[in-house]
């Protein structure tokens, strides 16, 4: 279970810092890199997102089996 805690942590760091990192490359004036910058943070940061989907998906079947 430790394991999946620190899975769990190192996840959400990594969506808050991409959630900033979107929020800055949205907001720059710099035309030329601002939508690929933009386009890479929002494709990591859905990454992070369907990975943090499938840890919790994973502990709770984890959990459930270990009740029964």
């Amino acid at each position: 279970m430790k394991r999946y805690f620190f899975y769990n942590v190192m996840l959400n760091i990594g969506l808050i810092l991409m959630s900033f990192a979107t929020i800055a490359a949205y907001s720059s004036d710099d035309n030329g890199s601002k939508y690929l910058i933009l386009a890479i943070s929002v494709a990591i940061l859905l990454v992070l997102a369907y990975l943090k989907y499938r840890l919790l998906k994973l502990v709770r079947q984890f959990t459930q089996e270990k009740n029964k």
